[in-house]
């Protein structure tokens, strides 16, 4: 029988670091973002950041996802844990932990998380549309904000780069098998970037 975390008597943290230490499949709530559960397993944890291990409804490992901690608002083990162990298990997906991933900041995450894959998604928050993604290559970092030269659904690469404040960013993905089949189709881009506009006009 499965056993819940109890997310609220431990506090997060606590349930996080017991996770973690675990090494046991869990899902993780984050209301006032997006509806609905992420599922994984907690292979990296900082003070405000936690990195995990994603597995998708195919029961594969499908990349990693980085969230602040402040926006969880229910963590618990996977109800489904057993059959989820066992699958994992039967298709031979392996549970990978990236070493000495940096948990500091959205501006090392971006830099640790290109330094293992070729595209990176910004998840950021929008009003009416909740957690939207932006998926590109890092070029550069401000004070403030991130700098991703972006690529659209068909593969096709943006000329300009767009800016995502570190205020704005919810999660931040990598190593997906969709970001990894967007990069096979769109390889690096072989134009060059449009002249950067100051970032008071940018329409991002």
């Amino acid at each position: 029988m499965s056993t819940v975390v109890p997310f609220k008597a431990k506090g997060v943290r606590i349930a996080l670091r017991e996770a973690f230490d675990a090494h046991i499949p869990m899902r993780f709530a984050r209301e006032r973002i997006q509806p609905g559960w992420i599922h994984g397993f907690v292979v990296g944890l900082s003070r405000d950041f936690c990195l995990i291990a994603e597995v998708g409804d195919t029961m594969r490992f499908d990349g990693y996802v980085v969230i602040a901690i402040a926006d969880l608002s229910q963590i618990e083990e996977d109800p489904s844990r057993e059959f989820v162990e066992k699958a994992l298990a039967l298709r031979n997906e392996a549970l990978t932990i990236p070493r000495d991933f940096p948990l500091d900041n959205w501006a090392t995450i971006a830099d640790a998380a290109m330094r293992m894959a070729p595209l990176l998604s910004i998840n950021v928050v929008e009003d009416e549309e909740g957690e939207v993604s932006y998926i590109g290559q890092l070029v550069g970092l401000e004070n403030d904000a991130l700098l991703l030269r972006e690529i659209d659904p068909n593969a096709h690469w943006h000329a300009d780069v767009g800016d995502y404040g570190f205020e704005e960013i919810a999660s931040i993905g990598f190593g997906t098998g969709y970001l990894d089949a967007l990069w096979h189709v769109a390889g690096s881009p072989s134009d060059p970037m449009s002249p950067r506009l100051p970032r008071s006009d940018s329409v991002h």
